[in-house]
């Protein structure tokens, strides 16, 4: 009996996670509360209660339950969420999403984006892209040849497992759906929705915009922009995000310049050259993700030797923080002179080598307006100049 009760009362634990506040250290303990305005946290020193404005992040310290099966359909919504799925249909308006766990969700097509039912592969990827981010004035089927991808504008009627019902120019067409790659719902105006609050990242890669909020013993609530109203075990949460706003990866900023100075001017190659060794966003020099200190980073960004970036900050920020290093596919190689300036102010002036390891730098931004990044030329004239400032970004 007492073995039982004892079970009982483990498997009711508040779970555990870590919170980074914005300006602290990382908090850990169970989480036993998430309202509107706060959420609360029972530590080894006793119950603390944070500001949901004060907040970066919440994570389970455990590691989040894996997702299975693989997924086949992935989704953006109009609010932002991305989902990710097992199976997709329509019929007259209304989309049904297969989840993993046995899970369905139903979803008004008007609320989606687009749908794309094939896996991404590297040939198709920036095509994709440029699809579904061109302005249209009516729904697109995507269909796929080989290697290639081609699009078709006209209405889009119900989808099932075996065809996609199309009307092109008032002929109903019964599209194979092996041959579809994705879909693309047009919307003739923005939905005027509300402000989400945070954005949470579940263990099968969604992302999932929320507008509300809320903790019932391990499963966490809550309900997008767009009034979908989801609910998941705190156990395949790998992140709650509070940041947008408080904290912007430089990544996801335009320079209002950039330029790059080559060690040896190549005339006619230059153009080629430009292109080649131009700023990189949330990949390396190399291709695939910035790797230092032996981890992969996905977000932030690489620069070669001569490369001098502007930036107006969208805002006051207090804080620059990055980890700065050779990316480790050059090391030992590498060595450039890093400056970074706030305004006309150094903020810092220093030699980062590939005989080092990376390191962390932050850097005070109060007052600051514009950011300026100079990777200049080291010792070695510009061999293997591979400087990666993983999660640069700026903080309030």
């Amino acid at each position: 009996m007492w073995t039982i009760f004892l079970v009982s009362l483990l498997a009711a634990a508040p779970p555990m996670v870590e919170v980074q506040a914005l300006g602290g250290e990382p908090l850990s303990g169970a989480l036993v509360e998430v309202g509107a305005k706060q959420i609360a946290v029972e530590t080894a020193k006793g119950r603390v209660t944070l500001a949901i404005d004060k907040l970066i992040s919440v994570s389970p310290k455990a590691a989040p339950a894996e997702a299975r099966p693989s997924p086949s359909v992935w989704l953006e919504l109009i609010d932002g969420s991305s989902v990710v799925g097992t199976e997709y249909s329509a019929r007259q308006g209304l989309a049904r999403v297969a989840l993993s766990g046995g899970r369905v969700l139903e979803i008004p097509t008007q609320n989606i984006n687009w749908v794309r039912l094939q896996a991404q592969i590297e040939p198709l990827a920036a095509e994709w892209s440029r699809i579904v981010e061109s302005p249209v004035d009516g729904d697109v089927l995507v269909a796929r040849k080989g290697e290639s991808i081609d699009f078709h504008k006209g209405v889009l009627r119900d989808v099932t497992d075996a065809v996609v019902s199309f009307d092109l120019d008032g002929e109903l067409l019964p599209v194979k759906r092996p041959k579809v790659y994705g879909l693309v719902y047009f919307h003739r105006r923005a939905a005027d929705l509300p402000e989400a609050a945070c954005r949470i990242i579940d263990a099968t890669g969604a992302v999932w915009a929320a507008r509300s909020i809320s903790l019932a013993a391990d499963v966490l609530q809550w309900t997008t922009p767009t009034g979908l109203a989801v609910t998941r075990p705190l156990a395949e949460v790998t992140r709650i995000d509070f940041s947008q706003g408080k904290i912007v990866y430089l990544a996801d900023l335009k320079p209002e310049s950039s330029s790059w100075t080559p060690y040896f001017a190549t005339g006619k190659q230059m153009s080629a050259r430009q292109e080649f060794f131009a700023p990189r966003t949330d990949r390396s020099l190399s291709s695939g993700p910035m790797e230092l200190n032996g981890r992969p980073h996905f977000k932030g960004l690489a620069l070669h030797s001569r490369t001098h970036l502007v930036y107006r900050l969208p805002g006051r920020f207090q804080r620059f923080k990055a980890l700065v290093g050779i990316d480790d596919r050059v090391r030992p190689n590498g060595n450039v002179r890093l400056v970074i300036q706030g305004d006309d102010r150094v903020l810092l002036e220093t030699t980062v080598a590939g005989t080092e390891a990376a390191k962390p730098v932050d850097l005070d931004l109060t007052g600051v307006r514009r950011l300026s990044l100079l990777v200049d030329f080291g010792e070695n004239l510009d061999v293997a100049d591979h400087l990666d400032l993983a999660e640069a970004r700026i903080v309030k």
